[in-house]
């Protein structure tokens, strides 16, 4: 696995991820032009896709859920999906879910999450840290933000 790929941990306080990754994405203003965030589940991005229209008072973030217009994906900066599409040239995956994406190959920056109000999550986020260390990348830990 190539060193190229930055990967990073970020601190979840609350038992909310979908909120915890809104927040992210309008702190950091959508870290770069293109990215998917992978989401566990069809609730999960229905729910997410709802946070991201709503969540500055007077704006919102560009996005879709993918869907089966590929012409339609690419035009996204932000990309929700239930698997690892690249119709919009993600340079950035947020891992929205509990496990390790199950292909990581081409992105330049990974995003997981650490959930801190839960003591088997967090081994869960321990396990996937250590993962991607046997894959020969070198993972960090941001810990707590502010909006």
């Amino acid at each position: 696995m190539s060193g190229d790929l930055k990967v990073h941990f970020e601190l979840l306080e609350q038992a909310d991820r979908v909120e915890g990754i809104a927040k992210l994405l309008l702190r950091r203003n959508r870290l770069t032009p293109t990215l998917l965030v992978l989401c566990p589940d069809a609730g999960f991005a229905a729910q997410l896709d709802e946070r991201l229209w709503t969540i500055h008072p007077e704006s919102f973030l560009a996005h879709a859920v993918a869907g089966s217009d590929v012409a339609q994906n690419a035009r996204q900066p932000i990309l929700l999906s239930t698997m690892i599409v690249r119709d919009n040239k993600p340079v950035v995956l947020i891992n929205g879910c509990l496990e390790l994406p199950p292909d990581i190959s081409g992105f330049s920056h990974l995003v997981d999450f650490v959930d801190g109000w839960d003591e088997g999550l967090k081994q869960a986020a321990r396990e996937r840290f250590r993962t991607y260390r046997q894959m020969g990348l070198n993972p960090t830990y941001l810990g707590a933000k502010t909006a």
